[in-house]
């Protein structure tokens, strides 16, 4: 077989596929021609042969009684390599059907005469014949009647192939409808009335279509909105700039009021008038009129079949019109044929056509087949298009004499293709354009009919976006392209295939950590359609805050702060899929960490315990200046690429370090730390900082339970220690007192000296003050020039207990040298000196006083009060020893005590 003859073979059995017309059951057009073939031409045999490879079938047959034969009985595929109308005379003289079993045995056939069905391509699909048990000839009457026929076969296939397209695109069209159901598709006529209402709009709003068909669209739009108007003028903008959006309240059925994004854009006719609007809520896409669509189907059908009455018309060989069918002349509104006749006939087409025609009638007179389509307007002015064939009609020489024209009207066809582009177009858009991911698949079932897989038949690019697939994924299966996909997947599709219920779920996708919400519905026999929205952030979400519910019930009344730590890390470990969480307390200056108790995955090795910062990577110096760190991938990221082993050992190829400051100081660290890379969104940022703040807001709460404990213990004691000493002081100095005045101004002077040494305490902490601040308080009072007292000394810290005795010793001495003493005259001075010998709480601190310049000092006869207070008393509040002496220039004081004495408290 000749490389041209398989490629032709090739051709047509790719062009007959798209007939979808092989092996189908007889039907009345077809089986009514070759009738009308077999009458007209008086011969028993008629056929419609189509040549399928090795086979030539017949869609239709009289006097045959086959439906098929091989190929190489075929007459026919000699018919298919002509022209026009081929004959055979005499079978059993022409050497090429002399030996045909056809001949030579049953039906023992004599004559051939076929009609080759070409389409407008030029492909030879097989053949119109006749047969006869006799040798034979047609008559030119007889010729012409099978051309017409022959014509009107490809006329029918034709039409088959275009219904087959529109049924296709419906399908597909309807699928994408009914799977929208998240936008309600309104289409209303001119005064707002609605015409259609698709699912999304009964979900979103509750009313049927049933109920809606024919109501205004101001039913679903609030009293308020209808009062203004705002339907009427949503209609009035879109015809004055083509849309009408809104973003406003509308109405359910039951009352209720939600928010929706609307658009409202003109639907117009082929003339592009207006009749109508399309109403879009929630962003969805458009929806037309189901019911105006069927009926617009019904009468394409009508229309298309009331058109199977061609325009056949002979022409002589100049063009000119000799004849016309009536049919033709109904067709192209002729109410006498004598008002055209003799008129040429390529002036009836205009533009590109009247070429095209002459270009047909060019190749007819040279013995062949001339075919265009092009617009003609009829006799009455209608514009009509149309599918021309122009074939030349042979006399007895084989030679053209006059010219056929058959011109079908497909001004029906025409309209629809350009509505089926338009509806195409619209659809595709939608389906390429939609964010949500859609599906077309079908079961695949094992032996026992069970579901085990599925093949995809479409994916849109939101789906192959969403879920990682690829775009190509149509024609494969599910399990091809993820093996490990679960079974009860697989089973939810089965069961809305099985039941015809539509199914809603979730399914999460831990590779790419998304959850997508599914709406599966049966489509036909196997096949189902889903639409994916993705519900990733929803869910997300929904757990952060489900999680810090949780850590607020569980961290009320807990008193703890390392269990506080570990609950709060818990929970942040498996709201955000960690693989560890905790918090840590921080040696800046070791620039290392300490993990007490934290929290670990399942099946990970624990953290806890000491880490030293540069061990992990370079960014401790962000940590310490307060910043926090976020780290997507360890491996890549400069600051850890050197050290992602380590990281990898501990299960961290992503973290996040929240630091925690105290006076500028880096003191504790908020860690982060899943096993896989990944990004860290501000969302999962803002809920570890949450936690975060969670945790310190309880260990503060324990903190401040604590130290009000404290303090109410320290102020308990304190009181108690005030009111013994203040008791012992009152008795002492009345005891010793002269006269009830001195006695007074004793006491008080003693009880402010005592009072300003609580004030100093009270400025400060409770248990402690410097030592150098209890001494300037305490002499205070006594301080008459800025030089009278000089202090010198290093930073001691003393207890409360200490600062107390120390303020009344130090007002004791102050008080005899200003009787007696140093501070008696305007020249003297005093000097209070102290210093620490060694380290430790029982290094001694030695405080000397060191009165100068003032009057010659003689030591007492006897010790008074203030001196046995000074010595006996109040020294031993704190472990220390006093030596108290009085050489003539001026009384000196040692006190020496334990660094541990003094700060008792």
């Amino acid at each position: 077989m000749a490389v041209e003859e398989i490629d032709s073979t090739a051709r047509r059995q790719a062009t007959l596929a798209t007939y979808d017309i092989l092996d189908t059951p007889t039907e009345a057009e077809f089986d009514g021609i070759v009738k009308v073939a077999s009458e007209t031409c008086g011969m028993p045999v008629s056929l419609i042969s189509l040549l399928d490879g090795e086979r030539q079938w017949f869609k239709a047959e009289t006097g045959f009684d086959r439906s098929e034969t091989p190929i190489s009985q075929s007459i026919c595929a000699y018919a298919t390599q002509q022209h026009d109308v081929f004959e055979i005379p005499d079978l059993t003289l022409d050497p090429r059907t002399a030996d045909n079993p056809l001949v030579t045995g049953g039906p023992e056939v004599r004559f051939y005469a076929g009609v080759p069905l070409k389409t407008a391509d030029g492909v030879a699909l097989g053949a119109l014949c006749v047969l006869d048990t006799k040798p034979n000839r047609l008559t030119p009457s007889q010729a012409f009647t099978l051309r017409t026929l022959a014509q009107q076969v490809i006329t029918n296939l034709e039409l088959r192939r275009v219904l087959k397209e529109r049924r296709e695109s419906d399908r597909r069209n309807k699928a994408i409808l009914q799977s929208a159901i998240d936008y309600g598709i309104i289409a209303m006529d001119l005064n707002g009335r609605v015409t259609s209402w698709n699912a999304g709009a009964e979900q979103i709003l509750g009313w049927t279509e049933a109920e809606m068909l024919g109501r205004h669209a101001n039913v679903f739009f609030t009293r308020e909105d209808e009062h203004d108007q705002i339907a009427e003028k949503e209609m009035g903008a879109a015809l004055l700039h083509g849309r009408g959006a809104d973003e406003r309240w509308h109405q359910r059925k039951d009352g209720s009021k939600f928010w929706a994004n609307g658009e409202m854009m003109p639907l117009k006719d082929e003339e592009g008038r207006p009749e109508g609007f399309l109403k879009i809520l929630r962003d969805r896409t458009e929806q037309r009129n189901a019911a105006a669509r069927q009926q617009a189907d019904a009468e394409f059908m009508r229309g298309v079949l009331a058109s199977s009455a061609d325009c056949i018309k002979v022409l002589d060989l100049d063009g000119g019109l000799t004849f016309m069918s009536e049919g033709g002349m109904r067709v192209m509104e002729v109410s006498d044929f004598n008002l055209i006749r003799g008129c040429p006939w390529p002036d009836f087409w205009q533009g590109q056509g009247h070429a095209d025609a002459l270009a047909a009638l060019t190749a007819a007179k040279a013995g062949g087949v001339g075919h265009f389509q092009g617009s003609a307007d009829t006799y009455l002015g209608t514009p009509k298009w149309w599918d021309v064939q122009v074939t030349p009609i042979l006399d007895p020489n084989g030679q053209p004499e006059r010219i056929l024209s058959v011109s079908r009207d497909i001004t029906d066809q025409k309209t629809v293709e350009r509505q089926l582009a338009v509806s195409e177009e619209r659809w595709r858009g939608l389906f390429s354009g939609m964010q949500e991911g859609f599906l077309s698949a079908e079961l695949i079932r094992d032996e026992a009919g069970k579901a085990v897989d599925f093949r995809f038949l479409e994916v849109n690019p939101a789906f192959a976006g969403l879920t990682g697939l690829p775009a190509s994924s149509a024609g494969r299966t599910m399990r091809e392209l993820v093996p490990a996909i679960p079974q009860w997947l697989i089973d939810t599709y089965a069961r809305t295939v099985e039941t015809g219920q539509p199914e809603k779920f979730e399914i999460h996708v831990p590779e790419l950590n998304r959850t997508f919400e599914v709406r599966a519905h049966k489509q036909s026999g196997q096949q189902f359609a889903a639409l994916f929205l993705e519900i990733s952030d929803r869910k997300r979400t929904k757990a952060r805050r489900a999680a810090m519910t949780e850590l607020g019930d569980r961290l009320r009344d807990v008193g703890d702060k390392a269990e506080i730590s570990r609950i709060a890390a818990e929970v942040m470990g498996r709201t955000l899929g960690l693989s560890h969480a905790g918090y840590g307390q921080v040696d800046p200056d070791a620039e290392t960490i300490l993990v007490e108790q934290g929290w670990t995955a399942p099946g990970l090795t624990d953290i806890a315990g000491l880490h030293h910062f540069r061990a992990y990577g370079s960014y401790i110096e962000d940590l310490m200046a307060g910043r926090n760190v976020v780290i997507d991938d360890t491996g890549s990221d400069p600051r850890t690429a050197a050290d992602a082993k380590a990281l990898a050992a501990i299960s961290t190829r992503s973290l996040l370090n929240l630091p925690v400051m105290e006076h500028g100081r880096f003191v504790a660290l908020f860690y982060a730390v899943r096993a896989e890379p990944g990004e860290w969104s501000q969302e999962d940022i803002a809920f570890v900082r949450n936690v975060a703040d969670r945790i310190r807001s309880a260990i503060a709460r324990i903190e401040a339970e604590a130290q009000q404990q404290l303090l109410n213990h320290e102020l308990s004691h304190r009181m108690k220690n005030m009111l013994a000493m203040v008791q012992s002081i009152a008795t002492q100095t009345m005891r010793g007192a002269a006269d009830l005045d001195t006695a007074r101004d004793v006491l008080a002077n003693r009880l402010i000296a005592l009072g300003k040494s609580h004030d100093l305490l009270l400025g400060g902490s409770l248990s402690k003050a410097p030592l150098a601040s209890v001494i300037e308080s305490a002499l205070d009072i006594h301080r008459d020039r800025p030089d009278r007292f000089v202090l010198d000394g290093p930073a001691v810290m003393v207890g409360s207990r200490a600062a107390l005795s120390l303020s009344l010793m130090l007002h004791e001495l102050a008080t005899n040298a200003a009787k007696y003493g140093a501070l008696s005259n305007a020249e003297g001075r005093v000097t209070i000196s102290w210093d620490i010998d060694g380290d430790g709480d029982d290094a001694p601190v030695t405080l000397r006083w060191i009165e100068a310049g003032g009057p010659a000092v003689v030591a007492p006869k006897r010790a008074g009060f203030g001196t046995r207070l000074i010595g006996r008393g109040l020294a031993g509040s704190f472990d220390g020893k006093v030596d108290l002496t009085y050489p003539p220039s001026g009384v000196v004081c040692t006190i020496i005590a334990p660094r541990r004495g003094l700060m008792a408290s």
